[in-house]
């Protein structure tokens, strides 16, 4: 049996929207600007399409573990992931109900969503009830180095304002011509990262309602977490 994947793994991918920033602002300014058009983006944002890369660093045993796949949010709370390499793997949630079906294994985990998010996440700010001001403490960190292949990265770390036993810090990587957040970073207290870096993204698309349901396959094992 895999492990159900971190929920705060998986949903520090949210913050895919629009930024704005302004030359010649002090750090605190540019700061408070980015954060702000970071929630006046966001809150026009209806819903969120991406292929993945995620890169997850495991301390305890020193290696590295690849996935790819495509990923979908759609507010109120909803989500897909559709794991395709190395493994099949699918994880989708309606905003209630969160189903883990991992293909090889033949079993689908069920969990209440509400209850997998927990209150303070950032499936708040992904559901639209959240401010990002509301939830973290945000500093803005030194650009990424300029390569041949991209300008530098605007970065962002995010510390919860409240305790959280999955998530030590968040760290958003910012594309300086399409403002889109193309990487995020989620570090445990643990010494794990889990890196996913984004492509092809799209906003606004009005995915079918269909890609948030899930019917269980006939005999596979069923694992209801919450009951």
């Amino acid at each position: 049996m895999k492990p159900m994947p971190n929920v705060w793994k998986i949903i520090h991918l949210l913050s895919l929207m629009l930024l704005l920033s302004s030359p010649g602002f002090s750090q605190e300014q540019e700061l408070d600007t980015i954060i702000a058009n970071v929630q006046q983006q966001y809150d026009q944002t209806q819903d969120i399409q991406a292929t993945f890369t995620q890169i997850s660093l495991i301390k305890s045993v020193g290696r590295e573990q690849e996935s790819r796949g495509t990923v979908y949010f759609k507010k109120p709370g909803k989500m897909r992931w559709e794991y395709t390499e190395p493994n099949r793997q699918l994880l989708v949630s309606d905003g209630k109900t969160m189903w883990f079906y991992v293909v090889e294994d033949s079993q689908v985990i069920i969990q209440n969503a509400e209850e997998a998010y927990g209150s303070q996440t950032p499936i708040t700010f992904l559901s639209g009830m959240g401010k990002l001001q509301n939830d973290f403490y945000i500093k803005l960190l030194p650009e990424t180095p300029k390569t041949e292949q991209q300008e530098p990265f605007y970065q962002l770390e995010l510390l919860p304002k409240q305790p959280q036993p999955d998530v030590a810090k968040l760290i958003l990587s910012v594309a300086p011509t399409t403002f889109y957040i193309v990487h995020t970073a989620v570090y445990d207290p643990y010494g794990n990262i889990t890196d996913v870096y984004l492509q092809d993204i799209q906003v606004n698309t009005d995915p079918q309602e269909s890609l948030f349901t899930f019917e269980i396959p006939e005999g596979v094992d069923v694992i209801r977490q919450n009951d």
